[in-house]
């Protein structure tokens, strides 16, 4: 299996973890966006960007690479992404069926990997673990973020004066 197709997988598998709860989901077209997905809580919208985590033998750990890679035919480009990218990154554990839910500012301040201890030999829990399966955290930043909402205004009304093309005519 391609990291094409791993990365479609767990995109789709976060499309139905949020529609389980009742977000709605947006999909921005192609693929040159910082984010994968923008779910729409209540009318705020929260963009997301999607990670496939992948299984480390030597760690016993899952992995993503938290940086952007682009692609092109001769070389892979990989660039640290920013805090104005998203709002949240999910890393996807397909074999656990996990997301480890992080907003932006935790997800970027780790190096290039995010390890994800998923096993009980240590006696101390890594900070990601605060992490895992944290929806929590993005539906209470849905509620907590600024939603203006704007009252539909009459043509004219809006600079206190009747154009002219407005008039009704007889």
């Amino acid at each position: 299996m391609n990291t094409k197709l791993k990365g479609d997988i767990a995109e789709q598998a976060a499309v139905l973890e949020a529609l389980k709860r009742g977000w709605g989901v947006l999909k921005p077209v192609g693929d040159r966006m910082s984010y994968d997905l923008v779910f729409d809580i209540q009318g705020t919208l929260i963009k997301v960007q999607v990670k496939s985590a992948w299984f480390h033998e030597g760690s016993g750990n899952y992995v993503v690479d938290n940086r952007r890679t682009k692609t092109n035919r001769r070389q892979m480009v990989r660039e640290v992404y920013n805090e104005c990218d998203f709002d949240f990154a999910l890393a996807y554990i397909k074999e656990l069926n996990v997301f480890y839910v992080m907003p932006v500012k935790v997800f970027i301040s780790y190096g290039s990997e995010i390890h994800f201890v998923e096993t009980d030999k240590r006696q101390r829990k890594p900070n990601s673990s605060s992490f895992r399966d944290a929806w929590e955290l993005i539906s209470q930043w849905a509620v907590q973020k600024e939603t203006f909402v704007r009252t539909p205004v009459k043509l004219g009304e809006a600079v206190g004066r009747v154009i002219p093309s407005q008039v009704p005519t007889q």
